[in-house]
């Protein structure tokens, strides 16, 4: 299996377990969480903003490791709506039980949360980092 093969299962498995999430999606609103910034999308919204695998050893075989980064957009005047979904879904993730097809979920840990005022200063943006680490189930 190659590394595009492994982070292709880890953003499906990623997605779906966001995607059920109700006190996510109440947050949100519904379908509101998108791999690509989507154009004319009312607000708030989530993305998955980065995604970098790697080898964890030398070869694929041996598992992978994960850095991701997730994005909240909202237009509300306070950090609150982006920085509590953003939290939110990285909640859900490390508490829920990930499938990933072919791969078996090793470690998940939350690296750093951070919140910024958009350029366009009308909103903020939140993002919860993440690191993974999966081993192939053989």
């Amino acid at each position: 299996m190659s590394l595009a093969d492994v982070q292709t299962a880890v953003r499906a498995g990623f997605f779906s377990l966001l995607a059920a999430d109700g006190v996510l999606q109440n947050l949100l609103g519904s379908d509101r969480i998108f791999e690509t910034p989507p154009r004319a999308e009312a607000f708030p919204y989530l993305v998955l903003e980065a995604l970098e695998t790697r080898p964890l050893l030398a070869e694929i075989g041996e598992g992978a490791v994960h850095a991701l980064s997730l994005s909240v957009f909202s237009r509300e005047r306070s950090r609150d709506e982006a920085a509590s979904a953003a939290g939110r879904a990285a909640e859900v993730l490390m508490n829920g039980p990930i499938a990933l097809a072919g791969h078996r979920l090793v470690n998940l840990t939350m690296t750093t949360i951070s919140s910024r005022r958009l350029r366009d200063g009308r909103g903020y943006r939140a993002t919860s980092s993440l690191r993974a680490v999966t081993e192939p189930l053989t």
